[in-house]
């Protein structure tokens, strides 16, 4: 009888300590963090690559007009069908249009450059034009500088941003060149990659000025925003 008391007592001491134990639990705190974001993030998969163009001169006045190219999303290339008669700017090979990505799960908007304050129909040869607004800063063209950065070189100008090819939804244009589109997607995609065209013209001038052989380059900017 002994001998089984006292397994009896060995047995409610393991039972203490184990209670013992589990009385020693601790509380932690965790942190909880969320990041907003408002902006999509663009990816730039292909620069704009127009080609190569030829000019020679541009207007001796602001009447004289602009020439002018438009580069489609798509890729072709095409005269404006109202630029100048008299200052000639010509394609002479196939351009490459911009190409860029958004990651996203419901529409969004595409925002490039408003160039609306200038207007395609004033290319053409006249007297009361829109033409200055590509060179004063007013209509947000992209300026496309000579590799010297020589000023008496003129420049040639970017405007009238158009977006379209989109794979993985549909773009559709707002207001005529204020460069807002809207991306509406496909079911169940979440990338979309969209090319971008856009006008191509010569400086308008109130004197003749002369082009010279070389790269053109400049920047313009892309904003998606949900």
């Amino acid at each position: 009888m002994m001998i089984n008391t006292s397994k009896k007592r060995l047995a409610l001491a393991v039972a203490g300590t184990l209670s013992l134990g589990a009385s020693m639990a601790q509380a932690e705190d965790f942190t909880a963090s969320a990041t907003l974001q408002n902006t999509l993030a663009v990816t730039n998969l292909q620069d704009l690559d127009i080609g190569s163009v030829f000019a020679t001169v541009t207007g001796a006045a602001l009447a004289n007009g602009v020439g002018a190219l438009v580069i489609a999303p798509g890729g072709t290339i095409a005269d404006q069908g109202s630029d100048s008669a008299t200052v000639n700017l010509t394609s002479l090979t196939s351009p490459t249009a911009a190409q860029g990505s958004v990651d996203m799960t419901a529409d969004f908007t595409l925002q490039l450059p408003d160039t609306s304050a200038i207007v395609a129909a004033d290319f053409a040869a006249d007297g009361t034009s829109t033409l200055v607004n590509i060179t004063n800063g007013t209509g947000n063209a992209t300026e496309l500088v000579h590799e010297s950065a020589n000023p008496a070189v003129p420049s040639l100008w970017l405007m009238h941003f158009t977006v379209g090819d989109v794979s993985g939804g549909v773009s559709t244009a707002g207001t005529l060149n204020e460069g807002d589109f809207t991306i509406v997607p496909d079911f169940g995609q979440t990338t979309y990659v969209f090319n971008i065209g856009a006008t191509l013209t010569t400086e308008p001038t109130t004197s003749e000025q002369t082009y010279q052989e070389g790269v053109y380059s400049g920047t313009f900017e892309v904003t998606a925003a949900y």
